[in-house]
C-alpha cells in the first residue's frame, strides 16, 4: 500500500472558534467548513505553549518546550532536532515548507543578558553555560528579517529541518521579508513605498491600536504568496512520489492589515462579542499582581506584542479585520485545495488544518496573546481530512489532545513507527486513552529578564483547567464545562478543593511520563 501524502495548513495566532464550522455565526470560511464537513474536526485540540516559535517547535519536534529546549521566543530549534519532515523525508518523501516557519530567531536584537549564579569570579570564557552549545553562529540565522530586506536573493542551505524545497515568509501583516521580498520585487513593488502606517490608505473608520489599511494590492499581499508557492509545488507532484508539504500563513496574527475587499468585509457593528467581554482580568478573584502585570504593559505600549484592554469599539475593529484576513486565508486554502483535485493528488493526500496558537479577541476586554492562559488562547482549531476514512466525515473528536500530538499522528498514518524521544501521541490511537494536556509557558517577564521566575504550567483535563504560576500561592481553577468563559476562579473555593488536589496530582503523574527519554544507554552499566 502506498504511503499517503500530506498538506498541512498553519495559521498565526487564531483562536478556534474563529471558523464557520466551529460556530462563528459572522466570518464566511467556507473551504475550511468544507474540510470538516468531510473529515474530523477536534474540539479539545491545544497548544503545548502559547506562543509562536516555541509551540511550532512542539508541531515539528513531537516534544515539550522543556524537551526541546524552544521554551521561549528567541530561542532557536536546534539544528540537531528530528522533526516529521526529516522522518518523512528519510522515508522518500519530497518535502516542502512555505510561509512563516519561525524555526529560528526574526531578529538580531541581543537578549537581555542571563546572570551567573551564587559569589566570587566568573568562570572562564565559555563555561558561563551549563550547555557549551548556545544554538547561534553559523546555521541559526537564516529567519532574520532585516538579513533578507537587505538581500531578497539570499539561498537558504537545505534541507531546513528537514524540509528541501523552502519559501520563507518572515514577520506580520502587510511587514513580511523572506522569500516572498524578492517575490514582490519581481512584481515590479518596492516594499517601501506601500508597506506599514506611514504608506497606509486613509480610513478614518478604524482606530484601533496595530491596525492600519495596507497599500499593498490583494495579489501582492503574503497570504497570496503563501497559496501561489504552494499550488506551484503542487504542479510538480505526481501520484508515484509522496510528498508532504507545509502551507504556513502568517496571517491572521497583528497587525491587522487585511489588504483590498478584505479590509472592508466585516462590518464592526456586527461582530459577536465573546461573552466575557466586558468581564476584565481584573475582577476574577485570586489572581496575582505579577499575573496580570502583562495587561498593564499593554496599556502603556499598545503597538507591541503584549494584551491589549480595549473599549468595546476597537474591540470589534479588530475582530472585524481579523474576520477578513481569515476569509482571505479560506480562500488560499481554496485555492491549493482547487490544485491538488486538478492535478489528481487528492485521493491519496491528507490534509490538516491547525494554528500555532489563538489570540483572546475579545476574552475579558482584550485582544493578542501572553499572559493567562485562556481557552482562547491556548485551544485552537484542528481538522483532519483523510481520503481513507471515508465515514468520518462531519464528526466531532472530543478527543484531549496538543501540539506535540501532530507529529506522531502523521508519522503512524504514513506507516512509520515515531522516533524515540517523540512525546506526543497519536490522535487516532482508540486503544490508547488520551492523557491530560500539560501546557508549559516560560511567562511574559522572560522577554524583560531571561532569569524572570515568571513561568506558567497548566493541565487541562476532565473539563477543568489548573494553572499554577512560578513563584506565587495563588493560581487558577476553572470548572470550563460549567463556566466556559472562564470568569469564576475556583483556587480558594471550598467546595473545589478535592478538585484542585486530584488535578494537583495528575499534573505531577504527567510531568513526570513527558521526562526526557531522548538519549539512549551505550553500554550496559
Amino acid at each position: 500500500m502506498s504511503r499517503p501524502s500530506f498538506v498541512l495548513f498553519i495559521t498565526d495566532q487564531q483562536r478556534a472558534e474563529h471558523l464557520g464550522c466551529y460556530g462563528d455565526p459572522t466570518v464566511r470560511t467556507p473551504h475550511l467548513d468544507s474540510l470538516a464537513a468531510e473529515g474530523v474536526r477536534f474540539s479539545n485540540f491545544h497548544v503545548t505553549t502559547p506562543i509562536c516559535q516555541p509551540n511550532r517547535a512542539c508541531l515539528m519536534t513531537g516534544q515539550q518546550p522543556s524537551v526541546n529546549g524552544v521554551r521561549q521566543n528567541g530561542i532557536p530549534l536546534d539544528l540537531d532536532s528530528v522533526t516529521f519532515a526529516d522522518v518523512l523525508r528519510g522515508a522518500g518523501y519530497r518535502t516542502a515548507y512555505i510561509g512563516k516557519a519561525h524555526f529560528q530567531n526574526v531578529t538580531n536584537i541581543p537578549a537581555p543578558e542571563r546572570r551567573l549564579n551564587g559569589q566570587g569570579d566568573r568562570p572562564a570564557e565559555g563555561l558561563w553555560h551549563s550547555l557549551r552549545r548556545q544554538r547561534d553562529g553559523d546555521g541559526y540565522g537564516w529567519e532574520v528579517r532585516q538579513r533578507w530586506a537587505e538581500d531578497p536573493e539570499l539561498e537558504l542551505a537545505t534541507p531546513y529541518y528537514g524540509f528541501d524545497h523552502v519559501r520563507l515568509c518572515i514577520g506580520h501583516g502587510d511587514q513580511v521579508e523572506g522569500h516572498y521580498t524578492a517575490w514582490l520585487r519581481d512584481k515590479g513593488i518596492n516594499p517601501d513605498d506601500v508597506r506599514g502606517p506611514e504608506n497606509a490608505l486613509l480610513d478614518a473608520r478604524i482606530t484601533a491600536p496595530q491596525c492600519w489599511r495596507t497599500a499593498l494590492p490583494e495579489d501582492a499581499y503574503p497570504t497570496t504568496y503563501v497559496a501561489e508557492q504552494a499550488c506551484a509545488f503542487l504542479d510538480e507532484q505526481d501520484d508515484e512520489t509522496p510528498f508532504v508539504l507545509v502551507v504556513s500563513f502568517p496571517d491572521p496574527h497583528h497587525p491587522f492589515t487585511p489588504p483590498g475587499r478584505y479590509w472592508s468585509m466585516y462590518d464592526p457593528d456586527e461582530v459577536v462579542l465573546p461573552p466575557s467581554a466586558g468581564h476584565s482580568v481584573n475582577t476574577i478573584p485570586g489572581l496575582s499582581s505579577s499575573a496580570l502585570e502583562p495587561y498593564r504593559w499593554g496599556e502603556k505600549e499598545p503597538d507591541s506584542h503584549w494584551p491589549l484592554t480595549l473599549p468595546e469599539r476597537q474591540l470589534r475593529e479588530i475582530i472585524a479585520l481579523n474576520y477578513g484576513s481569515i476569509t482571505m486565508i479560506d480562500d488560499g486554502v481554496g485555492e491549493v485545495m482547487s490544485r491538488l483535485d486538478t492535478n489528481g493528488l487528492t485521493k491519496n493526500t491528507v490534509v490538516a488544518f491547525t494554528s500555532d496558537h489563538g489570540d483572546y479577541m475579545g476574552d475579558h476586554g482584550t485582544a493578542l496573546k501572553l499572559g493567562l492562559h485562556f481557552q482562547s488562547v491556548i485551544r485552537v482549531p484542528l481538522i483532519w481530512r483523510d481520503p481513507q476514512e471515508g465515514g468520518a466525515s462531519g464528526r466531532v473528536s472530543r478527543r484531549l489532545g496538543s501540539a506535540i500530538d501532530l507529529a506522531p499522528t502523521m508519522l503512524q498514518r504514513a506507516g512509520l513507527k515515531v522516533p524515540i524521544g517523540m512525546q506526543g501521541n497519536d490522535l487516532f490511537d482508540v486503544l490508547r486513552p488520551a492523557p491530560p494536556v500539560l501546557v508549559e509557558d516560560a511567562g511574559t517577564a522572560v522577554f524583560q529578564d531571561g532569569d524572570a521566575n515568571s513561568s506558567i504550567t497548566t493541565l487541562v483535563m476532565g473539563g477543568w483547567r489548573l494553572s499554577l504560576f512560578e513563584g506565587e500561592l495563588s493560581g487558577e481553577l476553572y470548572h470550563l464545562l460549567k463556566d466556559p468563559h472562564e470568569t469564576q476562579n475556583l483556587w480558594d473555593d471550598p467546595a473545589s478543593q478535592f478538585a484542585k488536589v486530584e488535578l494537583m496530582e495528575r499534573l505531577a503523574r504527567r510531568m513526570v511520563s513527558l521526562r526526557d527519554k531522548r538519549l539512549s544507554a551505550t553500554a550496559r552499566a
